[in-house]
């Protein structure tokens, strides 16, 4: 409960407040609150900023990352909050600002329409109060901080977790500065939560289990147009993220990659189990070549296993032509380093297929949690694109970082689906299996090896 007196009206302000939200009513630099929908985080920082402003004078900008129109802005719940604080006497709602007779200001902004300029027009403000921060990008974050610049100013996000990899939350919830303070609240910390809503929350759980998760209980979650993030969100559910190690007595690892360049290189590593499979471990990274590529595996491979037997590295099809920035094949750099018996290519298939086999795969996988956890907010992250002309989402998925550790998982979901091993017969030829019907042999990598030698020396 908050009390603060009136002039020159003799008469007591009360704001009523959940309890779960009582540590953002201390100074700190940083605030935030996240969860589910009707938590009461938005009602809390709209009543807060009004408190505020009636208190002393006060400049306030309410942010989102898109702003399109005063519509998209908390101006119309900070209004029905003027009314219901009866506040009316002192705050003067205009089109697109509020004013309070002390000389208290709120405006609506969106962050998009800041460059490295226009943001100094903030400098001023005592606060800025993020709505909808899960959208904020690093580039809004990193200009927003430093501008809020003024002796004891504040800036505040509310937010509904979306991704793990989201910029406000790995600046509050992985490595928060010490000025920090966030809380995670949800319907169940709200003692005003309304009927209306508990019914809808109710049949949400009813109806699909992992979207309530997200809406209701801020559970991570995605967007509809979510690839894998359903079955990401089971697979915590039923305790298939843990703690799984390499089982020493079943088969030896196999590897799964997306390669690239000037993109992101992922590798997903496989241990086959009666009935399923463990994925051991994921890594990513941007900018390496094959060469810093090969003894990354060994190193990964020799820490989960203790030693650099492998199985098999499953390069995607494009391998046999892609070059990395050595403008050598990559499947000609791995051959050599691992030999023939270990590299496969997988076959050539249509992105709905891979999506398809990844879909029915990932619930008979398990995930070491701490070696996996790049790669699964890559794949809850993983989406289809959005078709602005038609209003839905396309058949391709949108390429951006969530898509590398999509598609190596897709790649290696397969080939465990599809190729089998077969006995080879007595032969001098060193052969490389690329999906499971055809070959793609040694000597025809030491061809192409030849032929990339000649084409060097022309040049």
């Amino acid at each position: 409960m908050i009390e603060t007196a009136l002039r020159p009206e003799p008469r007591v302000l009360r704001v009523e407040v959940p309890r779960k939200l009582r540590p953002l009513l201390d100074p700190h630099r940083y605030k935030g609150a996240y969860g589910g929908r009707g938590g009461a985080k938005s009602h809390f920082f709209a009543e807060q900023a009004l408190v505020r402003g009636l208190r002393e004078r006060t400049r306030i900008v309410c942010i989102r990352e898109v702003q399109d129109s005063i519509r998209d802005s908390v101006r119309q719940l900070l209004i029905d909050k003027i009314g219901k604080l009866q506040l009316g006497a002192f705050y003067t709602p205009l089109e697109s600002e509020i004013r309070g007779a002390n000389g208290s200001l709120i405006i609506f902004k969106g962050m998009q329409s800041y460059n490295a300029e226009t943001i100094k027009s903030l400098e001023a403000y005592d606060v800025a109060w993020v709505e909808e921060a899960q959208t904020l990008s690093q580039r809004s974050l990193d200009m927003l901080r430093p501008t809020i610049r003024k002796p004891g100013s504040e800036l505040w996000f509310s937010w509904n977790p979306r991704y793990k990899t989201d910029p406000v939350d790995r600046f509050f919830r992985k490595d928060p500065p010490a000025s920090a303070v966030s809380v995670l609240v949800n319907w169940r910390d709200n003692p005003w939560f309304p009927d209306v809503l508990r019914r809808d929350m109710e049949r949400d759980f009813v109806v699909d289990v992992d979207k309530a998760e997200h809406v209701w209980n801020g559970a991570y979650g995605s967007s509809e147009g979510a690839i894998l993030s359903r079955w990401v969100n089971e697979a915590e559910r039923e305790g298939r993220i843990n703690e799984v190690r390499f089982d020493h007595a079943g088969p030896p690892i196999e590897v799964s990659s997306d390669i690239g360049f000037r993109d992101t290189s992922s590798w997903w590593y496989w241990q086959r189990q009666l009935g399923g499979f463990s994925l051991l471990a994921y890594d990513g990274a941007s900018g390496l070549d094959a060469d810093d590529w090969i003894p990354r595996v060994q190193e990964t491979i020799e820490l989960i296993t203790g030693s650099r037997t492998i199985g098999k590295i499953w390069l995607p099809h494009d391998a046999k032509t892609k070059t990395w920035q050595s403008k050598h094949p990559s499947v000609e750099k791995f051959l050599i380093a691992f030999g023939a018996e270990h590299v496969g290519i997988v076959a050539q298939s249509k992105k709905l297929d891979q999506i398809e086999a990844a879909r029915t795969l990932i619930k008979r996988c398990e995930f070491n949690r701490e070696r996996c956890d790049a790669g699964l907010d890559g794949l809850l992250a993983w989406e289809f694109e959005w078709n602005d002309d038609d209003n839905v989402f396309s058949r391709e998925p949108l390429h951006n970082w969530a898509s590398h550790p999509g598609d190596a998982f897709a790649y290696g979901c397969q080939v465990m689906e599809e190729h089998v091993p077969v006995k080879p017969e007595k032969s001098n030829v060193r052969s490389l299996a690329v999906g499971p019907q055809s070959t793609y042999t040694m000597d025809d990598a030491w061809r192409d090896h030849e032929r990339h030698g000649e084409r060097r020396a022309r040049i």
